[in-house]
């Protein structure tokens, strides 16, 4: 296995670790413990940590490194920037979305809406999935990026706010709604559509 290969695997690992809440918040990201635990040297556990520190899955205190703790006021302010990033990132996807995109929606709305006593993580991943797709549609590169990374911090912050029944089944017509409007071309409409959705989901944290 090369290094970067090593690296990437070290990575993935961690990475699934902190988002399925195995690794979790405030968990000490000791070079020599973490390469005991994936079986590894520290020089890609080093490098491994390096990049979930620039995916903000990790932080630093001190001269400690530690999975991200997500407090009441950091959590607020994700979800303040992820408000304003999505509903623009859903305004540009109802102007400039293909026909294959909406195609793409639809199939997704009714996977979701098949799934039969899902798991709260099989909720994520859709729920993110779904998300990625509009974030594409919006044809804006650093839209795309911003609002990957903090897609993925939402889902490290456990336990996911789609855990109940009610909230799934509300997300998905928050969801329904948002697809009609970028269907139509609706801008304005998809973009507060979708900012509700966010303020909908952070009300349940």
């Amino acid at each position: 296995m090369t290094s970067g290969t090593q690296v990437e695997s070290v990575y993935q690992q961690l990475r699934t670790r902190i988002l399925d809440g195995s690794l979790e918040q405030g968990y000490d990201l000791n070079e020599r413990a973490v390469a005991d635990l994936v079986g590894t040297s520290r020089t890609p556990v080093r490098e491994a940590v390096a990049r979930l520190l620039v995916d903000g899955l990790a932080e630093r205190q001190g001269r400690r490194t530690r999975v991200t703790v997500w407090d009441g006021e950091k959590t607020g302010q994700l979800y303040e920037m992820r408000k304003i990033l999505e509903s623009e990132a859903c305004r540009f996807a109802a102007m400039r979305r293909s026909e294959n995109e909406v195609v793409q929606l639809e199939a997704s709305l009714a996977e979701q809406s098949k799934l039969e006593d899902p798991s709260a993580a099989v909720r994520r991943e859709l729920n993110y999935r779904f998300h990625l797709i509009i974030w594409r549609a919006s044809r804006n590169p650093f839209l795309i990026e911003a609002n990957q990374k903090h897609g993925v911090q939402s889902m490290s912050i456990s336990p996911t706010t789609l855990r109940t029944d009610q909230r799934w089944s509300d997300s998905l017509e928050e969801h329904t709604r948002m697809v009609d409007h970028i269907r139509a071309h609706r801008a304005d409409e998809a973009a507060e559509a979708m900012r509700h959705h966010i303020e909908s989901a952070y009300r349940q944290r």
